[in-house]
């Protein structure tokens, strides 16, 4: 088992911002400026190196936010945030070797972004995304393989009336150190979530005929053979 403490410090960072930047998401700012102060944030906190394409804060504002799309390619756009709207960021910080990975959506309803409430058109993504991870925490053990969480995890996405809007198709990836030795939770991977220290899990999705894309993402590791988010719990708590 690796030491966990390393990736617990960094995973920190990624939920701080996730926190912090709440204030900068409202209407008529831009995804671009967006990005700008996520990157900001995370460098004040510690984490001034990102280990995903140069791409420490990966931003979609809108109809953007059904885009899946690799680092390689990401541009954050113009694009303004509306009085009503959907936002989703992904963080990829580096400290030291070790990453960071963690995504959240935040409703914004009447020019600011607010906790998601029941009554909001657009709660019923951010239930969605909290119901896939509490699905995958209960069967997930470290002899579930990554072909079997994907499968079963897809299948309920379809139950729910999302598709699963990934380019890759896949639900999450080990931690890695490097870039190219990821394992993604995929169809017809064999690799057992507990070959894994560590492993994300991502559910991007969207309603059938919808515009808009929830992304929620942890990262995971197993404690006493339970599938358990890595970050403080006061920080998980205030962003979930």
């Amino acid at each position: 088992m690796i030491e966990i403490s390393p990736y617990l410090h960094v995973q920190d960072i990624a939920l701080r911002v996730l926190r912090d930047i709440v204030p900068f998401i409202k209407s008529g700012n831009r995804e671009c400026s967006v990005a700008d102060v996520c990157t900001q944030l995370l460098k004040e906190y510690g984490a001034k190196d990102c280990w995903y394409h140069d791409v420490p804060a990966l931003v979609l504002v809108g109809e953007r936010t059904t885009v899946s799309v690799s680092g390689t390619d990401y541009q954050p756009s113009d694009v303004a945030i509306g009085t009503n709207d959907l936002v989703t960021i992904d963080l990829s910080p580096m400290v030291n070797g070790f990453w960071g990975d963690c995504a959240r959506s935040y409703i914004v309803e009447s020019g600011s972004a607010r906790p998601p409430e029941k009554s909001s058109s657009l709660y019923h993504g951010i239930r969605a995304e909290r119901e896939l991870h509490a699905l995958m925490k209960e069967i997930a053990t470290p002899e579930t393989s990554m072909h079997e969480l994907y499968s079963l995890i897809n299948q309920s996405i379809g139950t729910m009336g999302y598709k699963n809007l990934d380019f890759h198709g896949n639900l999450g990836h080990s931690i890695e150190k490097r870039l190219e030795d990821r394992r993604y939770i995929e169809a017809n991977n064999l690799t057992m979530l507990g070959d894994c220290n560590l492993f994300t899990f991502e559910p991007h999705i969207c309603r059938t005929n919808d515009t808009w894309g929830f992304k929620m993402e942890n990262i995971y590791y197993f404690e006493n053979d339970k599938a358990t988010p890595l970050g403080s719990p006061q920080l998980l708590e205030a962003i979930s």
